[in-house]
């Protein structure tokens, strides 16, 4: 029997909120898509422990939660499912915003809720707060992480320009490595360059800050039969960056090597801040499952094994 609250909120729940399970631990939703009787998600915070790497999120499911990982075919994979008779509370980003303005407008709840204002006000779009805030484990030296769910592109300009005019600033170089230290799955060091240049993440009155412009027009599923050809190592060149700022992040590439497939047309999607914003002509080496359809092929890179930028 699910939780009627839960139910009811199903419909809207997509990346950027967050989940109390029945047992206390904290769950992030994770992309667009989910089931009718459960959410796509990992864990954020259990046993009082937070845990900001993907990898160890996934040790914690198959240790505790194995259960939960059911193949999606609109996902073309094993992914964790909550089930929603195993929430206890939805969080919605949009309705932190409150409790957060409640809690004194000093030090990093001053700074975060000045840079929510100034997005909410300056492209008028929907917006609210996610992680740490969201979940209520904060502390002074937490991130602050925003997600918008409207007026994406108009978002984007504006924290282009904010950029310009030095409002908001890049991490340098000794921070973005410590970021990278701290999420960093895979050896690529040029993502710390990556890091130094994206508008998404940066710094804002000393605060770390990461964005999402959560746009679900396109989840990034599976909508046609496709063969799936499990462990290929490709080279890609983005040709179409327009929706590499959203999340999810939606690029179309070319495939330069292996040349032996019908299309070389590859619709690139991933959910993870690393890859977005990448730019006209950036090549990448990934090792990863590649879904044939009948005219183009998908690549997920939030399930690759390996990804360099070349």
């Amino acid at each position: 029997m699910g939780n009627g609250m839960v139910d009811d909120l199903v419909d809207e729940v997509c990346e950027g909120y967050i989940i109390k399970h029945l047992d206390g631990s904290l769950w992030v939703v994770k992309g667009c898509y989910h089931l009718s009787d459960g959410l796509v998600a990992v864990p954020r915070l259990y046993g009082g422990v937070k845990i900001k790497r993907l990898n160890d999120a996934y040790s914690i499911i198959m240790r505790y939660y194995r259960h939960y990982v059911r193949f999606v075919r609109e996902l073309g994979r094993y992914v964790p499912v909550v089930p929603l008779r195993d929430v206890s509370v939805v969080v919605s980003p949009l309705d932190v915003v409150r409790r957060v303005k409640e809690l004194g407008r000093v030090g990093l709840i001053n700074t975060a809720v000045e840079l929510l204002d100034l997005i909410v006000y300056g492209c008028g779009c929907t917006a609210g707060f996610s992680g740490s805030l969201a979940g209520g484990y904060f502390r002074e030296d937490s991130d602050i992480d925003i997600v918008v769910y409207s007026n994406t592109s108009k978002c984007y300009e504006l924290l282009r320009r904010l950029r310009s005019e030095g409002v908001l600033k890049p991490m340098d170089r000794n921070l973005a490595y410590i970021e990278y230290l701290e999420v960093g799955e895979g050896g690529d060091e040029g993502l710390i360059e990556l890091m130094m240049r994206r508008v998404l993440q940066g710094v804002f009155k000393g605060y770390r800050y990461t964005i999402r412009l959560v746009n679900c027009e396109d989840p990034g599923t599976l909508v046609s039969d496709y063969v799936v050809i499990p462990d290929e190592t490709l080279i890609l060149r983005v040709v179409d960056n327009s929706h590499s700022y959203t999340t999810p992040a939606i690029y179309w590439c070319e495939l330069i090597s292996p040349t032996t497939y019908y299309s070389s047309r590859v619709k690139l999607v991933t959910h993870r801040i690393r890859y977005s914003e990448l730019g006209v002509g950036t090549l990448l080496r990934t090792r990863t499952p590649l879904y044939v359809l009948s005219n183009y092929n998908v690549v997920n890179l939030d399930i690759a094994d390996l990804t360099h930028i070349i």
